[in-house]
């Protein structure tokens, strides 16, 4: 169970600092440039796609990290 809350935070974290990097960007980029309907749109747009993303590629690397650690362990 202490492995897997390890696991569960480490993917949480990663799509912390993803989703931040991401919200950063295009705050900084595209948002002086959309009109207030635009930023509506995109942010609904961003909510559908761009979350879930983020969700399965933090589920991914937290997986990639135990198969890592599972196989270091069992060399030692």
């Amino acid at each position: 169970m202490k492995t897997f809350s390890i696991y569960a935070f480490l993917a949480v974290v990663n799509f912390v600092i993803n989703f931040l990097i991401y919200n950063y960007s295009f705050n900084l980029q595209a948002t002086p440039f959309l009109h207030e309907e635009q930023r509506l749109e995109s942010g609904l747009l961003m909510l559908k796609t761009t979350i879930p993303a983020y969700v399965v590629s933090a589920i991914v690397m937290s997986a990639i990290f135990f198969l890592i650690a599972r196989s270091l362990k069992s060399k030692k």
